[in-house]
C-alpha cells in the first residue's frame, strides 16, 4: 500500500506541477490525492502501526495521531474519489458552461455529508459500502459516459487522440475501482480483492509517461504540450535577454559609425571614396533596421483584450494583403459559420498572426493556387479559425522546429530572421492558447481556435 501512496502522489504532482490553473488538472489531482489517501490509510494500519509495536515503541500520542489518519485519509479516499472523478470528467470534457460546473461542483457532494453518520469509526473504520451503491457507483459509471461522450463528438483530430489516451489511461483504473472497490465490497467485504487495484494503477502511471514524453499527438491532458511551451517559454527568455545585449552592442557602434561619417567632407573625396562612404552609409541604415525589426520580435508580448469580430479581421487582413494575392492571382475562399463571430481578443496582435500566417500561405503557393480561411464554432466554448492552402508545403523532417526562434526555411528576403512563426506562437501562448502548423505534399493548414468562454485567443492545429 504504500506503493500506491508513492505511486499516486508522484502521479499527482507531475500534473499538477505543469498546469496548476487548469480546473480538470485540478480535479484529475483531488481523484489521485484520494487514491493515495487510500494507500496510505491502508500502510498506516498495515506497516506503521505494526512497526511500532515490533519495536516496542509505545507512544500513545503518535498512536492516536496514526488512528486519526488512518480514519480520516481512509474516508476522504473512499468517499470522495466517486466525487472528484465525476468533476474531473465534467471539466475535461468541455461540453458544460461554468455555470453548470459550479452547480455541479456544490451539489455532487451533498451525499458525502449524509454518509457520514454511517460508517463503523471504531476500532476501525468500516464504510457503508451498501449505501454507496447508489450514488457512488452511479457518479463513475456518469464520469465513464462523459468522457466517452466527450471523445465520440470530439471533432479536432489531435484532441480526439487526446481524449482516446486520457481513456486508455483512466478507464483501467476508474472501472477497476468500480468493480472492486464498490460494487464486490458491497456484495463481499472480507475478501480483499480491492488489493489488485494497484495493478491497474501502475500499469496507468508507465502508459501515462509513455504517452507525456513520446513523439506525436495524444499527450494525456496536455502533458506533452505543457512540456513543449515551458521548452518554448525558456528559449524566448534566453533570446530576449541576448538579443538586449547584442541590440545595445551594435547601437553603440552604429552610432560611433555615423558621428564618424559626419565629420568627413564628402565633397573633397574622389568619386571612388564617396561612393565607398555612401555604401558604409546604407549598410549602417540597413544594419539598425534589421537591430529594430528584430529587437521588436524579441519584445514581451502584451496583450489588451476587446470584443472583436474575427470575420471583419480576417476581412482586414485579406484586403491589406490584396496586392499580394493580386499579383499571384491567388483565389481566396472563405467559409465562415455566421454573419458575426465575436471573442475578446487582442486587436492587434491577432490582426499580426493572421497577417503573418496569410503571407507564409501566399510565399508558399504557385501562381493560380487558392488559399481557404475557415470560420467555425468547434464546441460549446471554442471557435475555429483555419488557415490551409495548395502550396508547397513543409518537409516532415522541418516541421516541429517551425514555430522555433530564427528557424525558418525560406532562401531569400535579407530581413526574414525565422521570427514570424515564433511570433504568432508567442501571441497565442501569451493569450493562453497554443498554436499548431500541420503540413503534407502541396498542402499547409494553419488552424487557430478561440475560446469564448475563458474570452482568449488560442491556437492549434489540425
Amino acid at each position: 500500500m504504500i506503493a500506491l501512496f508513492l505511486i499516486s502522489t508522484i502521479f499527482a504532482i507531475i500534473s499538477y506541477r505543469y498546469d496548476p490553473k487548469s480546473p480538470s488538472i485540478r480535479w484529475g489531482v483531488l481523484v489521485l490525492v484520494c487514491a493515495a489517501f487510500a494507500g496510505l490509510s491502508r500502510a498506516t494500519i498495515e506497516t506503521f502501526l505494526p512497526t511500532l509495536d515490533k519495536f516496542n515503541m509505545d507512544f500513545p500520542l503518535l498512536d492516536s495521531l496514526l488512528y486519526y489518519l488512518r480514519i480520516i485519509t481512509g474516508f476522504i479516499s473512499i468517499y470522495f474519489f466517486p466525487y472528484a472523478l465525476l468533476m474531473w470528467a465534467i471539466t475535461y470534457s468541455d461540453k458544460f458552461t461554468k455555470r453548470v460546473i459550479q452547480i455541479c461542483k456544490y451539489l455532487l457532494p451533498i451525499p458525502i455529508i449524509f454518509m457520514l453518520k454511517t460508517p463503523v469509526y471504531y476500532p476501525d473504520i468500516i464504510p457503508d459500502f451498501h449505501s454507496m451503491l447508489y450514488w457512488a457507483v452511479p457518479y463513475i459509471n456518469a464520469a465513464c459516459l462523459v468522457h466517452i461522450y466527450a471523445w465520440y463528438t470530439e471533432s479536432d483530430p489531435n484532441k480526439k487522440k487526446q481524449r482516446i489516451t486520457t481513456i486508455s489511461i483512466s478507464f483501467p483504473v476508474m472501472l477497476s475501482a468500480l468493480i472492486l472497490n464498490y460494487i464486490v465490497r458491497a456484495i463481499d467485504n472480507h475478501h480483499q480483492y480491492w488489493r489488485y487495484m494497484i495493478v491497474f494503477l501502475v500499469l496507468a502511471f508507465f502508459i501515462f509517461l509513455w504517452k507525456a514524453l513520446k513523439k506525436g499527438a495524444g499527450s494525456h491532458n496536455g502533458i506533452k504540450l505543457r512540456y513543449e511551451r515551458e521548452a518554448h517559454k525558456k528559449t524566448r527568455e534566453a533570446i530576449n535577454k541576448g538579443t538586449a545585449l547584442l541590440n545595445h552592442a551594435i547601437k553603440n557602434q552604429i552610432y560611433k559609425i555615423n558621428s564618424s561619417l559626419q565629420t568627413i567632407n564628402v565633397d573633397e573625396l574622389n568619386p571612388s571614396s564617396q561612393n565607398s562612404i555612401e555604401i558604409i552609409n546604407r549598410s549602417s541604415k540597413h544594419l539598425t533596421e534589421i537591430i529594430e525589426r528584430m529587437h521588436s520580435k524579441t519584445q514581451e508580448i502584451e496583450i489588451i483584450k476587446s470584443q472583436n469580430d474575427l470575420n471583419k479581421l480576417v476581412n482586414e487582413s485579406l484586403e491589406d494583403l490584396k496586392l499580394d494575392l493580386y499579383k499571384k492571382n491567388i483565389k481566396v475562399k472563405k467559409l465562415y459559420s455566421s454573419e458575426k463571430n465575436t471573442v475578446y481578443c487582442d486587436r492587434t496582435q491577432t490582426y499580426e498572426v493572421f497577417i503573418n500566417i496569410l503571407k507564409n500561405s501566399i510565399e508558399a503557393v504557385d501562381d493560380g493556387g487558392e488559399i481557404k480561411v475557415t470560420i467555425s464554432p468547434k464546441n460549446s466554448k471554442n471557435i475555429m479559425v483555419i488557415f490551409s492552402d495548395n502550396g508547397m508545403g513543409i518537409p516532415s523532417e522541418n516541421l516541429k522546429y517551425v514555430t522555433d526562434p530564427f528557424f525558418s526555411t525560406k532562401k531569400k528576403g535579407d530581413l526574414n530572421y525565422g521570427l514570424g512563426l515564433n511570433h504568432c506562437f508567442e501571441v497565442m501562448f501569451n493569450t493562453g492558447g497554443d498554436l499548431k502548423v500541420e503540413s503534407s505534399v502541396k498542402n499547409i493548414l494553419f488552424h487557430i481556435e478561440i475560446d469564448e468562454e475563458e474570452k482568449v485567443l488560442y491556437g492549434g492545429g489540425a
